[in-house]
């Protein structure tokens, strides 16, 4: 079941105020760092954010047409700010629950089943590579 459009504007206003500083410290709240498709600005938005062997799924109950995941599945990209650790995440999918609820600890299963929500979004972990910086190597003072 979807929200009512009412309580995106409530929570937007009001409540997600109350939950940013939370979020992204207190699993599994976290933070959807993302950039406005159109005006460019960046973003944070509390979202609940479960973590998978290969990145996030976040549960949609306010939709799929959320600016936030709007601008996710757009930019092809974004971020997840949980347990105090940022982390860049790629190629945003909106799937169904029996695709995402495999994904999740089988204790929360149920109850999302039940809530008939109309998707999920999943990420992908951002694959960094670390530039391979070499060193100098002192010579050895050797004694004797």
């Amino acid at each position: 079941m979807q929200m009512p459009r009412v309580m995106r504007r409530i929570n937007r206003g009001f409540t997600n105020r109350l939950m940013r500083p939370l979020a992204g410290r207190l699993p599994p709240l976290a933070l959807a760092h993302h950039v406005g498709r159109k005006s460019g600005r960046r973003y944070q938005t509390p979202v609940l954010a479960f973590p998978t062997d290969e990145g996030f799924v976040t549960p949609l109950p306010y939709g799929t047409d959320t600016d936030w995941c709007r601008n996710w599945v757009e930019a092809g990209e974004g971020v997840v700010e949980a347990r105090g650790r940022r982390t860049p995440v790629v190629h945003p999918r909106i799937v169904s629950a029996n695709e995402a609820l495999p994904l999740l600890p089988a204790i929360l299963r149920p109850g999302l089943r039940l809530l008939g929500l109309p998707g999920f979004l999943v990420v992908e972990r951002r694959v960094v590579a670390r530039a391979q910086t070499q060193r100098r190597r002192r010579p050895s003072r050797r004694r004797g």
